[in-house]
């Protein structure tokens, strides 16, 4: 078997004539009453650089800052409820820098204040709600400590509040008066909901929540908070009043309503709770009305809703995204009406439709791009998780290999979230079981459709994805011609016993170690199983992994270089300072440029797949 290793990515890299410019946006933050939100936005190979988009008129109206040198995708903006912006710059080295933007009224950048600098450690932003507090700075220093600074917004120095021990999460405001800062504190093996009152820079426990259960959301005018608590493997959304000493309400009919929902915003009168509920590939918008228990849908166009919102008096802010829609600020006006888009990006991208198929174990929804039927080229892709699902959103890859003639299916197999229990728990225990079985039969379907005189289909799959992805070149190898996997694990039992808390915990209740499925492939380890893979490998992970450590990937590199099928060549790419999602990170436009010139160059081998 050959292999090939790359340290840095310094590939030089062809655009293909037909691509239209890629479009990300990240790190979206709304300021605190809601009437600017601000996000990093990536055209093509160039850095970084904020956006701001100003809510107070009819129509969302954006705008990228230029000019501007390049944000690292780590950076975080906080928009000020007077246009300008806050910034959390991160540098190459690694520290921390605390900006003050102010942009002038042609787009362009009028001046920049530095406020603060902090070495090393880690630095976030909490938008503030009332003036004199347009954010509050938490920088974590190696010793566990936490120091706190009050930003008023103008270019002055920051006001240290506190300095204490812990490291903290999240930032719900409890009162109009701008003192009281609820957040997640994590210490030992649990977490609990704390109070910091930045008048004296004191840190309580926040009164009448259990251990188990933690804050989410909060309405300071009327006192309203909502929380979750974790009971049998779920959670469980709660109500309670700030002022109240009676315990936390968990409704019946809020519990109960089906699917993945995702709390967004509570409404400045505490009265109406806004729920992000995903039915398979497509999410709304569910207002539950706290008092009376009933809910109202309200739909934006097919597609997506991120898990941000903000619910100010002019109305419920929310950023939604389409297959042929990057992320950007949509409104629902004050009173409650049809939801308000910004302008279009003036780029076609291609739209997409959805396929049920019949499986083994009953349907299976996918996202398909192009026509697998008719194009040079079919990737079956494969999504992380397992729970978790592919949804009516803007992908970059998806919209770069549809314009290279590679048509994608992204199938929501057995595992996947937003179909009800039974599909999401099929693999419970059996990991690389049923879900491995809907991938294998798609995939002769699809092949069955394209004939026997065209090209194999090809794979890809990150994180859990890429795991299932190499199981199923395993499982059935002349069902493919290549695979490209992003951070795989070789096992269950193998991440269980190097993987971080977060994953060992998900581990423990999805019961990835055990090994009860009994067939012909036998255990789902993929050491065992690499010398049944007998097509071209493109191999990648982030040096930096938290999630799975890139030791996996190294392991799995070095095993097929001695057991490896001689048709079986591997490319490897160790993506340095790169974390989970190498896709993501700074190098992403190289990586996105290997991941298409591997999976195009499968193209025009297409008849010695044949």
């Amino acid at each position: 078997m050959s292999a090939q290793t790359a340290g840095a990515v310094t590939a030089k890299t062809t655009v293909a004539p037909r691509l239209p410019e890629e479009l990300r946006r990240i790190n979206f933050r709304f300021s605190g009453k809601g009437r600017y939100a601000a996000c990093l936005t990536i055209r093509g190979r160039r850095p970084p650089a904020p956006e701001l988009w100003d809510l107070t008129g009819m129509r969302p109206r954006h705008r990228v800052l230029h000019p501007w040198d390049g944000e690292s995708v780590w950076s975080t903006g906080v928009p000020t409820d007077d246009g300008n912006l806050l910034l959390a710059h991160v540098t190459a080295k690694g520290d921390h820098r605390i900006l003050l933007v102010v942009p002038a009224a042609d787009g362009t950048v009028a001046s920049i204040h530095e406020l603060a600098a902090f070495q090393g450690g880690g630095v976030r932003l909490v938008p503030g709600e009332t003036a004199g507090t347009a954010a509050v700075a938490f920088h974590t220093t190696s010793a566990d400590r936490t120091m706190v600074w009050r930003l008023s917004g103008r270019p002055e120095l920051p006001e240290h509040v506190a300095d204490i021990p812990g490291l903290f999460r999240g930032g719900v405001w409890l009162d109009e008066s701008g003192n009281l800062l609820a957040l997640a504190m994590s210490y030992g093996p649990g977490a609990c909901t704390v109070m910091l009152d930045l008048s004296d820079g004191t840190v309580t426990p926040l009164p009448g929540l259990t251990r188990e259960e933690h804050l989410l959301l909060a309405a300071p005018r009327a006192g309203v908070l909502l929380t979750a608590q974790k009971q049998a493997g779920a959670y469980r959304l709660g109500i309670r009043r700030w002022d109240d000493d009676a315990l936390t309400v968990f409704p019946d009919r809020l519990n109960a309503i089906e699917e993945t929902v995702t709390p967004l915003a509570l409404d400045p009168a505490g009265t109406h709770l806004a729920l992000s509920v995903a039915h398979g590939v497509r999410s709304t918008v569910l207002l539950y009305d706290l008092a009376e228990g009933g809910t109202q849908e309200l739909a934006p166009a097919a597609g997506t809703l991120l898990p941000v919102g903000r619910w100010s008096e002019s109305g419920l802010h929310l950023v939604h995204s389409a297959p042929d829609l990057p992320p950007q600020v949509v409104t629902v006006p004050a009173p409650l009406a049809t939801p308000v888009l910004a302008d279009h990006d003036r780029t076609v991208w291609t739209p997409t439709r959805t396929r049920r198929f019949d499986g083994p174990g009953g349907p299976v929804e996918a996202v398909v791009y192009g026509d697998p039927t008719r194009a040079g080229r079919v990737l079956l892709a494969l999504h992380g998780g397992p729970e978790a699902a592919w949804q009516l959103t803007y992908d970059p890859l998806f919209q770069r290999l549809t314009a290279e003639g590679i048509a994608v299916v992204a199938p929501n197999q057995r595992g996947s979230t937003g179909y009800g229990a039974a599909h999401r728990d099929a693999i419970r225990g059996a990991w690389g079981g049923p879900d491995l079985a809907d991938i294998l039969h798609l995939g002769r379907i699809l092949a069955a459709e394209r004939g026997p005189g065209d090209s194999r289909l090809m794979l890809y799959g990150a994180s859990y994805g890429a795991y299932l992805a190499l199981l199923a070149a395993a499982a059935e190898p002349d069902l493919w011609s290549r695979a490209a996997v992003v951070a795989p694990f070789l096992s269950g039992r193998e991440l269980y016993a190097d993987g971080p808390t977060s994953v060992r915990n998900m581990l423990d209740r999805l019961g990835g170690c055990e090994e009860i499925v009994d067939d012909e492939l036998g255990p789902r380890d993929l050491l065992r199983l690499a010398e049944h893979i007998r097509r071209p490998l493109l191999l990648i992970h982030g040096e930096q992994d938290s999630i799975i450590p890139v030791a996996h990937s190294r392991r799995l590199r070095d095993h097929l270089a001695t057991v490896g099928h001689p048709d079986a060549a591997l490319t490897y790419l160790e993506i340095p300072d790169a974390g989970h999602d190498p896709l993501a990170g700074r190098d992403g436009h190289v990586v996105l440029e290997r991941l298409v010139t591997f999976l195009r160059t499968g193209s025009r081998l297409a008849a010695q797949d044949r």
